[in-house]
């Protein structure tokens, strides 16, 4: 997996966390990529975290997200951030995105699924 992660810090309430991964993807490298994205993401107020996931190659069963969600440990962010994560378009890629999303919004994060990179930003409230 390659992964390289980029904070924007503009001013105290407007932070962009952008995260921009290639490679195979399981369900141990996604509970690293939310354990860093976390430990960046925490001690900011508000912070619009962006994931690109375009180039990755997703291998996830529907245990495998069920592990995700419960390792994330939800008290640990902050409600008022903002996920977008950005898949391919294919629909192997895009639906188990999708579910993840489900089960993290259940959770009280707001996460939302995009298949292109404008409309997450969009969503985001601000152009990355």
């Amino acid at each position: 997996m390659d992964f390289r992660m980029k904070l924007l810090q503009l001013t105290e309430r407007e932070n962009h966390l952008i995260v921009i991964t290639r490679g195979l993807l399981d369900a141990d490298e996604f509970r690293w990529i939310f354990r860093k994205v976390g430990e960046t993401a925490r001690s900011l107020l508000d912070c619009m975290i962006l994931i690109d996931l375009e180039d990755a190659q997703l291998r996830l069963e529907p245990l495998d997200i069920h592990a995700i969600v419960d390792a994330l440990e939800p008290d640990r962010w902050s409600h008022r951030h903002r996920i977008a994560m950005v898949s391919a378009p294919e629909i192997d890629k895009f639906d188990p995105l999708y579910i993840l999303s489900a089960y993290l919004c259940g959770l009280g994060l707001k996460v939302a699924v995009f298949n292109e990179t404008k409309s997450a930003a969009s969503w985001l409230g601000d152009v990355i």
